[in-house]
């Protein structure tokens, strides 16, 4: 007998669904897809595990012009937006990464059609941002996005610890359309124009092939701090913080032999800059952005070809490009006057300091998918390539300027010119990390058939080689670059081989198992991921699911290279006392970060426990979670390593050193819920929506081997609050949808420290008030093949509430989970043939 003549009944708990493959004769035939979570295919339903899918109507109701953006209305996601905020950060400035769980986003998976590719190429020795940049990713060849709240590693490998996201792009499209956008804020600033097109030429099932491709072009302008009153100063008094100002003063700050401040070499500072005996430099008041510049393009070429009835080839290949523009202050620096005295200045004749940086993205990938025998298979190879070039101007070289310093007054702009030309460098920092891949796997039915169908099964191989060759300038190597800090050279390179099977078992028609097991091998390591999970449903209306995974994380590249990089610092609160400064201190300086060789895999397990109901107009699910993690890779924080006396002095700024380290666990657990009602009414329809991330605790192991909980508070600049909501109304009638969405955001307390941290934490912490943003959009089709679009982010033009933990310049006065853009204005246009 044909297999497409049984019928057959395949227990799939990766998501929970049941296939039904119909007889012959039947006329509308089921489709079987891979959801992700599992290798086995399955019709699309909810399962043991909970994924989150953002189909395209939902991405476009959004308004999102990058992915960036669209992310950040997924609860679950712990996004920050720190890349468009940063100005001259050696790794992170543009980019922005993905976070689950309380998790870095170096525990979370990001795939493109279930394939790995390339993370950025500019990453920090403490591992920070090696994951792939979403900016990247070309947002209109997407046609959904599945968010697994699970470990993956028995189906994905190594990095899936606290989820995978998968990037799901358009499928034998027919057609065209070709759309534009342009934004702008309600103060008139932060521009952003965007153009793109898609074209998909071909039937796969009825003429064999499929062809498409798009095209995205983004350009925005930059918004600068000092156009808006929360970002306009650093000196944050206005809301009960620090004075945050800068004392390396064009003015000149005399010093005494105690390092007081006693007077200006140059008379003049404006009164509100005068602070006792000195004069403040405002960084805010000039130059920098809250949010970049940004010039992007990106586009998708992807073809397919039924080769036989039972086998389809498929290419596709993706690019895209990023070119930014970043600007920092002057050098600032101790000079000395004609007779000797020394003060704080700040060489304003050297000009801004600034860094073009150009970053692409590519992937070529190749595969077949078929079927024979009754079995599913699917062979693919691929190679992708990330590039980052930074390209600075206007620093100096750290030793000729020495030999000259004695030359120079910094309170003046009339030094010679030739001199000045003279020790200036333009350091250009180069990196490109690689990755290769072979994947192939089988899925089918084992001939086991039980009460609730038959047992499926899934077995596959892949292969990845990665490396990355990251090469700043000589002088930056050597930390011979004044205005900047050392970075490290890296060339590193590994190899992972992967074995991994998978069953689904339908004991009975309500119940179902899942059992996956992977098998990892590196150079130095291996691991076993294994993973159960069980689907009941005892009535169609409602289900119970729950799931264990063991997951891990091998080191990033950069971790296991062991040259030490810097990255400034600015000692202040609980700092001051290890570095025999007042407790009031404001003190900048470096801390010094050095990789390990020797570090080991990071362990994970998670558990789930959930349930769905589908009633009627309702329908909602309930997901507990428990993440815990062993051996953490963990680069003490700078007060810990003051406190073991891991610091001295450099030029008279305090260095701060440590070392990455395997130390201690990390748990963390919350509860998710997503609820949803949709009314279909005589006058239109309308859906009310509400998804929950709540957490428990987000607790991690400190230098005395005792768990803290980082909940509530802002540990290293990144804050963990208790929980996102994002509640919904969209409304449907002949032509017209609107809706409005409303994103909340729960306060925490303005700590560094753990509130566990007794002998750190002040009990008398204020709260940063809990954030709301309202965003409306509003669609119109009424035209024959267009459809217009207007969308307003901000709409009650929310500020973001004061931290006075996020008081530097790369977080103007609040945490990077905010943006003090304001409200936004968008129309777009999409016209389609």
């Amino acid at each position: 007998m044909k297999a497409k003549q049984l019928a057959v009944a395949i227990a799939l708990i990766g998501a929970g669904a049941t296939l039904n493959v119909h007889a012959e004769e039947k006329v509308n035939k089921v489709e079987r897809v891979e959801v992700t979570g599992s290798s086995i295919k399955r019709i699309k339903k909810e399962g043991s595990t909970a994924v989150e899918t953002v189909n395209r109507k939902a991405i476009e109701k959004t308004g999102a012009t990058t992915v960036q953006e669209l992310v950040k209305n997924i609860t679950a996601v712990d996004f920050f937006d720190y890349g468009d905020q940063k100005a001259n950060s050696p790794t992170s400035s543009g980019a922005s990464n993905i976070k689950m769980r309380g998790l870095s986003e170096t525990d979370v998976l990001v795939l493109m059609n279930g394939r790995r590719i390339p993370t950025a190429a500019f990453t920090d020795v403490s591992g920070a941002g090696a994951a792939v940049d979403i900016n990247m990713i070309p947002l209109s060849a997407i046609e959904r996005v599945e968010v697994l709240k699970d470990g993956g590693s028995a189906i994905y490998g190594s990095d899936a610890v606290a989820g995978v996201v998968n990037f799901i792009t358009k499928k034998n499209y027919q057609g065209g359309e070709i759309r534009g956008g342009l934004g702008q804020s309600s103060r008139g600033d932060g521009t952003e124009k965007t153009f793109g097109m898609t074209g998909g030429y071909g039937d796969l099932e009825e003429q064999g092939f499929n062809v498409l491709a798009t095209f995205d072009v983004l350009k925005r302008e930059a918004i600068y701090a000092k156009d808006r009153d929360m970002t306009k100063s650093n000196d944050f008094r206005r809301f009960g913080g620090s004075d945050d100002r800068s004392d390396y003063s064009p003015y000149g700050n005399l010093l005494n032999d105690d390092g007081d401040i006693v007077g200006t070499v140059k008379a003049g500072c404006p009164a509100e800059s005068q602070v006792g005996k000195g004069c403040k430099y405002d960084p805010l008041a000039s130059l920098l952005t809250i949010n970049n510049a940004a010039d992007r393009v990106g586009g998708m070429l992807q073809g397919s070809v039924k080769v036989t009835d039972n086998i389809t080839a498929m290419v596709q290949g993706f690019y895209s490009k990023s070119t930014d523009h970043f600007e920092a202050h002057p050098v600032p620096d101790i000079f000395l006057t004609k007779d000797g005295k020394e003060y704080l200045g700040r060489f304003m004749q050297a000009g801004p300091r600034t860094t073009d940086r150009e970053s692409t993205l590519s992937q070529l990938t190749a595969g077949l998918d078929g079927s024979t025998g009754g079995f599913d298979w699917s062979v693919s190879a691929g190679y992708g390539v990330s590039r980052s070039t930074n390209q600075d101007s206007n620093y100096l070289h750290a030793v000729k300027y020495k030999q000259n310093k004695d030359k120079i007054d910094a309170t003046v702009t009339t030094n010679d010119q030739a001199l000045v030309d003279s020790i200036k460098v333009t350091p250009l920092r180069e990196a490109e990390n690689k990755q290769s891949f072979l994947n192939a796997k089988v899925s089918g039915e084992t001939g086991l058939v039980l009460d609730g169908g038959a047992v499926a099964f899934a077995v596959g191989v892949s292969l990845v080689k990665e490396s990355l060759v990251d090469t700043p300038d000589l002088l930056t190597q050597a930390g011979l670059v004044k205005g900047s800090i050392k970075q490290a050279a890296t060339d590193v390179s590994r190899t992972g081989k992967g074995l991994f099977a998978e069953l689904a078992i339908p004991v009975t028609k309500s119940l179902e198992f899942q059992a996956a097991a992977r098998y990892d091998q590196y150079e130095s390591e291996s691991h076993v991921s294994p993973r159960l999970a069980v689907r009941f449903q005892p009535i169609p209306e409602l289900m119970l699911r729950s799931s264990f995974s063991e997951s891990f994380r091998m080191p990033s590249l950069k971790q296991i290279s062991e040259n030490p990089s810097e990255g400034a610092y600015k000692f202040s609160g609980e700092d001051c006392k290890y570095i025999n400064k007042p407790d009031t201190c404001n003190v900048s300086g470096y801390t010094q970060t050095k990789g390990n060789a020797n570090l080991k895999p990071e362990i994970g397990n998670s558990f789930n426990f959930g349930a769905v109901v589908d009633v009627g107009v309702f329908s909602g699910s309930l997901d507990w979670w428990l993440m815990k993690k062993d051996d953490v890779i963990t680069t003490p924080t700078e007060s810990e390593a003051l406190a073991a006396g891991q610091w001295f002095i450099r030029d008279k700024q305090p260095i701060v050193y440590k070392q990455l380290m395997n130390r201690g666990k990390f748990e963390s657990s919350g509860i998710d819920t997503d609820l949803r009602v949709r009314l279909p009414l005589d006058i239109a329809t309308v859906t009310f929506s509400n998804s929950n991330s709540y957490y428990l605790y987000s607790k991690s192991t400190n230098a005395a081997g005792d768990m803290e909980d980082g909940l509530d508070v802002m540990i290293n600049g990144t804050p963990t609050p208790v929980w996102r909501n994002t509640f919904r109304v969209d409304i449907e009638k002949a032509g017209w949808s609107g809706g409005a969405a409303i994103l909340s955001t729960a306060g925490f307390k303005d700590s560094k420290v753990s509130v566990d941290d007794k002998a750190n934490y002040d009990p008398d912490t204020k709260r940063v008030d809990a954030f709301t943003e309202v965003d409306l959009n509003l669609s119109y089709t009424g035209f024959k093949g267009l459809k217009l679009d207007f969308t307003v982010k901000n709409a009650l033009d929310a500020e973001p509430p004061f931290s006075n933990v996020g008081t530097t310049f790369q977080y103007p006065g609040f945490a990077p989970i905010y943006s003090a853009r304001g409200r936004f204005y968008t129309l777009g246009a999409k016209y389609s043939f």
